[in-house]
């Protein structure tokens, strides 16, 4: 029985990943032996049509994997449900952390520059008041 998801998670190094689901339910593993060899790697939002069959492991994989043309999805508008609204919110925080850092490196140095060019300058000729006597 033919099955359709997305491709939702994808390890490009170690060449495995996740299908969600279009109807709903548990992720399922996909290994990168199981996408036709058409040239094409795998792509995040991709709609596939795939055959589930229980591995080795006793875990559920996608295999006879085929590609279904569709409109091109925006990954800025893909649906965050399940573990994909996990990794969304962590990189929106990375993201928003990572720019809130760079803003206050920003600042401190403009203030450090400013306090150091308004700053008045000590004359050649005035000896500081604790070296005198």
């Amino acid at each position: 029985m033919r099955f359709e998801g997305v491709l939702s998670a994808w390890n490009h190094d170690a060449g495995y990943g996740a299908i969600r689901p279009v109807g709903g339910g548990d992720e399922v593993f996909v290994g990168l032996a199981a996408f036709p060899t058409d040239g094409e790697g795998a792509r995040l939002d991709e709609t596939l049509s795939f055959e589930i069959v229980t591995g080795r492991d006793g875990r559920k994989q996608a295999v006879n994997l085929r590609r279904i043309k569709r409109a091109a999805v925006n990954p800025a508008m893909r649906e965050a449900v399940g573990v994909g609204s996990v990794r969304v919110r962590q990189a929106q925080r990375k993201r928003r952390l990572g720019l809130i850092a760079g803003g206050a490196v920003v600042t401190v140095m403009l203030v450090a520059g400013g306090l150091h060019w308004w700053m008045p300058q000590a004359k050649a000729t005035e000896v500081p008041a604790a070296s005198r006597r």
